[in-house]
């Protein structure tokens, strides 16, 4: 067979896989819990989930095929082969580049709300300190009121017990 020919079939089979595998994931019961958290708003997603990544996958198994021929059986690369690595890469690129932008502004949001957040967060916390120290005050305040009425209580006790003792005498 030829070689030119054999790398193709190769590459086909090898990208059939990786899109067959990424199926297989996508169905996959454990995967599926993590990924519903992450619910795809629009069916355009989902699309682009799975074109971008089959198009990822195809330019990566199909360029690391290439190379491992140039190395390890010492080929040159043709130039069938590399207008199909080219044309392959320029998608695979695009969307690469888009994912890490899209990354990018997550994070960037993530950053920006985090001042809001650490406010919010020493708001909190100085809000739980002062009911801390306000219920502490409370019931400092209520214990003393406690003991004054037990004191009150026993002077009172000891007064009818000797006033009672002084009339029955």
């Amino acid at each position: 067979m030829n070689s030119e020919l054999q790398f193709a079939v190769y590459s086909l089979v090898l990208a059939a896989l990786g899109a067959f595998s990424v199926l297989i994931l996508k169905r996959h019961p454990t995967q599926r819990d993590t990924m519903s958290k992450m619910r795809m708003s629009n069916p355009n997603e989902v699309l682009m989930l799975i074109f971008g990544l089959g198009v990822v996958l195809a330019w990566v198994i199909i360029a690391a095929t290439a190379s491992y021929y140039s190395i390890v059986e010492v080929r040159e690369i043709t130039d069938s082969q590399l207008t199909v690595i080219g044309l392959l890469g320029g998608p695979a690129l695009l969307i690469i580049t888009s994912v890490l932008d899209l990354f990018k502004g997550k994070e960037g949001a993530k950053i920006n709300i985090l001042p809001d957040q650490l406010a919010s967060d020493v708001t909190a916390s100085e809000a739980v300190d002062n009911h801390t120290r306000m219920l502490e005050e409370y019931k400092l305040k209520h214990d003393l009121e406690m003991e004054k009425m037990q004191k009150q209580h026993s002077l009172d006790m000891e007064a009818f017990q000797i006033t009672n003792g002084k009339k029955s005498k």
